[in-house]
């Protein structure tokens, strides 16, 4: 009976992830379904547009605007989610741990030349990448910085090349599954709490504002027009949503698991330098 139960539980969960995968995917089929229907009603009524500038258009913008936000960040949030669930997400995510645990305290050094030394590589990769991929040579690009005039297609190439920075990488960034590159390994979070904290706390005061000063009042007269009207101006906020949810599920699914799939063959190169030596 227990077998039964949990094949059952994993069945509906596969069919669960399936539908949610098989909506994603098809999410451009969903919208144009819904534009067409929106523009089939609206064909039945007489179109016209209010003034830029009038009290009516301004609020309601401003109301739709602040609906079309919170829409979209939590659909999107739902999307990151569900998409976290994902075989991808999940096999990428197994892989990186395992080999992000296998990084002892002894190796830090070690590591941390390795990340120098990528970054210094990957920098004299992307800059002679751009030289050639320009119709230039390394030596032309040489001659250039020790001070030989060169036409002005090919100054503009060197003086791109030289702005070319490297990337920002560190034993943390490879370590930490969402860490974002930094000057320094050892970084205070509590120093940018507060700022964190006011950052987040602005879209809710800025709705908060729009919410308390907004006065509703019936109208008058609830015609078919008026009826067809509002439909028209909500149908947009489904739209929205399903856009949100699959961004935030295709960043769950395929941005994520590369990210990290990046990061565990650099631990793997990392990982087979030290067993060369």
């Amino acid at each position: 009976m227990k077998s039964d139960f949990e094949r059952s539980l994993l069945e509906s969960g596969e069919m669960i992830r399936s539908s949610i995968g098989a909506l994603a995917g098809n999410i451009g089929r969903v919208i144009a379904v819904m534009t067409v229907l929106i523009s089939a009603l609206v064909l039945f009524t007489d179109i016209g547009f209010q003034d830029f500038g009038t009290e009516s258009f301004t609020s309601t913008l401003a109301v739709m605007l602040l609906a079309s936000y919170v829409m979209y960040f939590s659909t999107s949030d739902s999307g990151e989610i569900c998409g976290e669930s994902t075989d991808e997400y999940v096999s990428a995510e197994k892989g990186y741990a395992a080999l992000s645990a296998k990084v002892t305290g002894d190796m830090i050094e070690k590591l941390r030349d390795f990340c120098k030394r990528y970054s210094e590589k990957e920098l004299e990769y992307r800059r002679t990448s751009l030289i050639l991929g320009n119709g230039y040579s390394e030596r032309e690009y040489q001659r250039y910085k020790s001070g030989e005039k060169f036409e002005r297609r090919a100054r503009r190439t060197f003086r791109r090349a030289e702005r070319l920075k490297a990337i920002a990488i560190s034993p943390k960034v490879l370590l930490s599954k969402s860490e974002a590159g930094r000057r320094s390994e050892l970084v205070n979070p509590e120093t940018h709490k507060l700022i964190r904290m006011i950052v987040k706390l602005i879209p809710m005061t800025l709705c908060m504002t729009l919410t308390v000063s907004v006065m509703l009042t019936a109208k008058k007269d609830l015609d078919a027009a008026t009826v067809v009207d509002g439909i028209f101006k909500l149908a947009s906020l489904p739209i929205v949503g399903f856009k949100g949810y699959a961004s935030g599920y295709s960043y769950s699914k395929n941005t994520l698991p590369v990210w990290m799939q990046t990061k565990s063959r650099l631990l793997e190169a990392f990982f087979g330098e030290i067993e060369e030596k």
